[in-house]
C-alpha cells in the first residue's frame, strides 16, 4: 500500500499531543501547586512519562511486524485480563476513591485496562479474520459467541473496577469492527437487547449510576448537588464564547470545576480558546478518524483492517463520549480526552495505537 496517510496521521497526532500539553499545562496549574507546591508537576509527568515513553513505545509498535499481533493477540489479551485483575489484589491495587483500576508495580503505576483498546481488538481482528462472512453473520456461529463472551468477561471486570466509560468505548468501538466485517441484523438485535437488560440492571443495582442519570435529567434543580459538575462545565464553555477568554485565563480552574486536568478538560479549553478552538480541535479528531478509517480502507488483508477499525474507532469514541459529556448530551461517565487528558497509561495506549495504524499504512 502505498505510504499517502501515514505522513498525515503522524501530523495530526503531533499537533493533538502539542495542543494537548499546552491545554493540560493551563488546566491543572492550580491543582498541581495546591497538592503539589509545583505548578509544573502534571505536565512534566505527562511529557516523561507520557510522551516521551509512549512515543517510545509507538515507535516500537511501528517496527514490530503485525504478524506478531496476530499470533499472540490471545496470550496479549491474557496478560491484560491478569493484570486488570490485580486492580483487586494487594499489594498491586492502588485505591482512588472507591476506584480500583490502578496497579503499582515497583515506581510505575498503570492501568490497565486502558490497554485493552490494544490487545482486544488486535484479539477481535484475529478473530473475525479467520472466518467466512455467513459464519461471522450466525447469531449461534462460533465467532459471534466468542465475541459476546470475550466482550462479557471484559465487561465484568470493567463494571467491577469500575469503569463504565471503557465498557462503552471498548463496546461500540468493538461494533464498529464487527458491523465492518459483517454484522447481521438477528445479531444486531441481540446486541441491543443484552446492551439494554445490562443497563437496567446497572441503574438499579449501583446507585452512582442512577445519580448521574439523575443529574443528566434532572441536575438544573440541584445545582450545588446532582447537577454540580455538568453546570460548572457549561459555565466554562459558555464564558469562552466565540475566540475564549485567553490562554491561561480560565476562571473554572480555580477549584469551580472538578478534574479540570483530566476528565474535564474540554471545558477548560472551550473557555480559554472559546468555539473557534472548540470546533479547531473537534476538526483534528475528525481528520484523524478520516485519516484511520482510509488506512483501514486500503489494508493488505482483514486482520489489518479489522484492527485498524479497532484502533482508530476507540480514539473516535473516546473523543466523542468525552466532549458529549462535558457539553450535556449524553450522562456522565468518566472517559478521558485522548491526547489531551493527564494520564500517562491514557496517553501511551493512544500513542501505541498511532504507531500500530502507521505500520498498517506502511504494510
Amino acid at each position: 500500500m502505498e505510504n499517502y496517510y501515514r505522513q498525515p496521521l503522524i501530523v495530526l497526532t503531533i499537533i493533538l499531543v502539542i495542543f494537548g500539553l499546552l491545554c493540560l499545562y493551563s488546566a491543572s496549574v492550580i491543582v498541581a501547586q495546591e497538592e503539589h507546591n509545583d505548578v509544573f508537576y502534571f505536565i512534566k509527568r505527562q511529557i516523561l512519562q507520557g510522551v516521551i515513553f509512549g512515543g517510545l513505545l509507538a515507535y516500537l509498535a511501528f517496527k514490530i511486524p503485525l504478524s506478531f499481533w496476530k499470533k499472540f493477540a490471545p496470550f496479549l489479551l491474557i496478560l491484560n485480563v491478569i493484570l486488570i485483575g490485580l486492580c483487586f489484589v494487594k499489594p498491586f491495587k492502588v485505591t482512588s476513591g472507591y476506584a480500583l483500576r490502578w496497579i503499582k508495580i515497583g515506581p510505575f503505576t498503570l492501568q490497565p485496562s486502558e490497554f485493552l483498546k490494544i490487545t482486544y481488538f488486535a484479539f477481535l481482528a484475529g478473530l473475525l479474520g479467520r472466518y467466512s462472512t455467513s459464519e461471522k453473520r450466525k447469531v449461534f456461529g462460533k465467532p459471534f459467541l466468542i465475541f459476546l463472551f470475550s466482550l462479557g468477561i471484559i465487561s465484568l471486570l470493567m463494571f467491577r473496577q469500575p469503569s463504565t466509560g471503557t465498557v462503552v468505548v471498548i463496546g461500540l468501538s468493538s461494533l464498529a469492527v464487527y458491523f465492518a466485517s459483517g454484522l447481521s441484523f438477528k445479531q444486531t438485535i441481540v446486541l441491543v437487547l443484552i446492551a439494554a437488560f445490562v443497563f437496567v440492571y446497572l441503574i438499579k443495582t449501583t446507585s452512582y449510576r442512577f445519580e448521574r442519570i439523575l443529574g443528566f435529567v434532572k441536575g438544573e434543580e440541584d445545582p450545588l448537588g446532582k447537577g454540580y459538575h455538568i453546570k460548572q462545565s457549561l459555565i466554562g464553555i459558555g464564558s469562552g464564547g466565540i475566540f475564549g477568554v485567553g490562554f491561561l485565563k480560565s476562571v473554572q480552574k480555580f477549584n469551580y470545576l472538578p478534574e479540570t486536568h483530566t476528565d474535564s478538560i474540554f471545558s477548560i479549553i472551550a473557555e480559554e480558546f472559546g468555539l473557534i478552538g472548540s470546533l479547531f480541535l473537534i476538526i483534528l479528531y475528525l481528520s484523524l478518524v478520516f485519516v484511520g478509517l482510509k488506512i483501514a480502507n486500503r489494508a493488505s488483508d482483514n486482520f489489518s483492517k479489522f484492527f485498524a477499525i479497532g484502533l482508530i474507532s476507540h480514539l473516535g469514541f473516546q473523543a466523542f463520549i468525552n466532549i458529549a459529556v462535558m457539553s450535556k448530551i449524553i450522562p456522565t461517565t468518566g472517559v478521558p480526552l485522548p491526547f489531551i487528558s493527564y494520564g500517562s497509561s491514557s496517553l501511551i495506549a493512544s500513542l501505541i495505537s498511532i504507531g500500530i495504524l502507521t505500520k498498517i499504512a506502511s504494510s
